[in-house]
């Protein structure tokens, strides 16, 4: 069994090269559907312990309203807790905006996955179902994330996200001890 020493449900995965599925016991028990109101305990236990878990629970409650976004989440059809969640929305630049300011378009806006539910899947699962959210909204689908997630950017690259720049601002985001990269995917069959 691997043993995970996570406290902040925030922190990046332990990086293994291909070592997206290692555990064993894959997603096949799990559910992705559309957060509900009714969600809001199981998604604040879910960041429960990371540095302003109130207030990203607060934007968690306010994405599932939000009709500009979706909150998807992962849940054991056995037991029926919730396993993780990944976020997706509509992003606008501020206008005046820098050189280097993310493009506006439908953004992947993060995705969490209990400390000792990962490897399972669970984040690919969830990346590819927010993909095809926003495929049913456009033809293309933003990403970014930090350089220093290699994780993350690995399981995206392995769902069709590619990098396009890491000379990147996003409003509101610090990339902390790293850069920034921004990546794309186009919809199958899209010009």
């Amino acid at each position: 069994m691997h043993d995970v020493r996570v406290t902040d449900p925030l922190a990046f995965a332990e990086y293994v090269p291909g070592g997206s599925t290692t555990r064993a016991g894959g997603p096949g028990g799990v559910e992705v559907r559309v957060a509900t109101p009714d969600d809001d305990v199981g998604l604040g236990r879910l960041v429960a312990g990371a540095r302003d878990a109130l207030a990203l629970t607060a934007r968690l409650r306010a994405d599932v309203l939000d009709l500009e976004r979706v909150v998807l989440v992962a849940q054991d059809r056995v037991g029926g807790r919730l396993l993780g969640y990944g976020r997706a929305g509509f992003l606008t630049p501020p206008d005046p905006a820098p050189h280097d300011v993310a493009p506006a378009g439908w953004y992947l806006l993060g995705l969490v996955v209990d400390p000792r539910e990962r490897r399972r899947g669970i984040g690919a699962q969830l990346t590819a179902s927010r993909t095809r959210w926003i495929w049913e909204r456009a033809a293309e689908a933003w990403y970014f994330a930090n350089a220093r997630n290699l994780v993350s950017l690995e399981l995206h690259a392995r769902l069709g996200y590619r990098e396009v720049t890491r000379d990147l601002w996003v409003p509101g985001v610090t990339f902390d001890g790293g850069v920034g990269v921004l990546c794309r995917a186009t919809r199958p069959g899209a010009g």
